[in-house]
């Protein structure tokens, strides 16, 4: 049994991806205890099902939602949750959003960039952005191709720019180029990024950054690798014990507010 010391910021929940149909979609019910207690993950950040070639999520983002708030209750020490958010129901959205936060079932709201069509600067868009200032939590937006980051980044430097204060979690693709990623983080110090282990290391500067200037701007994400592979992967990234300590446990403990009963 491995010591626990991470927190994974940002763990999406799997989906059968050949059910693209609302209301079938398999639930998911698996405990994540045993595999977080054998690979050192103290805490995961759970956020929606990322199928994001489904054609339905913005028609269930309530059940999204809902299937969070179970997952997060099934083991709420070690599990913190992310809300769905409907752009075409706000006022809904937005409900839900601040009843959960209200009553600490979830930690924050979750936005994928392939799933918003007009933009992550649309004006459907803002009153998320606007909840989330508001109530102090984060928003996570998530990208899972190269070619949603090239055309979002964009709109994301907007959203920084016209909400200053709002914590804004972002989590490119694999393999996505550090120079840009250093770009954004020099320009809006709002920002945490999530890093998978093997774009860290692979990006001597991105390191850099982790170890000096950024050192509370990074946290741990094990995808696209299983906790069995990304955990130890992360303990050799080459940075000082309490840079490293930062990327896999503190900022993202910081940031979703894990509890100090919770310890790396």
């Amino acid at each position: 049994m491995a010591v626990p010391n991470v927190i994974d910021a940002l763990y999406c929940i799997p989906k059968n991806v050949g059910s693209f149909q609302p209301g079938r979609c398999i639930a998911f019910t698996q405990d994540l205890a045993p595999a977080m207690s054998a690979n050192g993950v103290a805490a995961a950040i759970v956020a929606p099902c990322s199928c994001h070639q489904c054609p339905h999520q913005w028609n269930c983002a309530d059940q999204r939602t809902e299937e969070v708030r179970q997952v997060v209750a099934s083991n709420p020490r070690q599990l913190f949750g992310l809300s769905s958010y409907d752009p075409l129901r706000m006022a809904d959205s937005l409900r839900w959003i601040d009843d959960l936060i209200a009553d600490r079932s979830l930690s924050g709201a979750y936005a994928q960039a392939e799933c918003c069509v007009s933009g992550l600067n649309a004006p459907r868009m803002y009153p998320l952005y606007g909840t989330c200032d508001k109530l102090r939590v984060p928003i996570v937006i998530d990208f899972n191709t190269q070619e949603r980051w090239l055309r979002h980044r964009p709109q994301v430097e907007v959203v920084a720019a016209d909400f200053p204060a709002l914590q804004i979690v972002l989590a490119p693709p694999p393999g996505t180029e550090g120079a840009t990623i250093l770009r954004l983080m020099e320009r809006f110090h709002q920002l945490l990024v999530l890093l998978n282990p093997r774009d860290l290391e692979a990006d001597p500067a991105l390191c850099e950054f982790a170890e000096l200037q950024g050192r509370e701007r990074t946290a741990f994400r094990s995808h696209p690798q299983e906790w069995g592979a990304a955990v130890p992967a992360a303990q050799k990234v080459p940075l000082s014990p309490s840079a490293r300590r930062a990327y896999l446990f503190d900022n993202a403990a910081r940031i979703f507010k894990v509890p100090a009963s919770v310890t790396a």
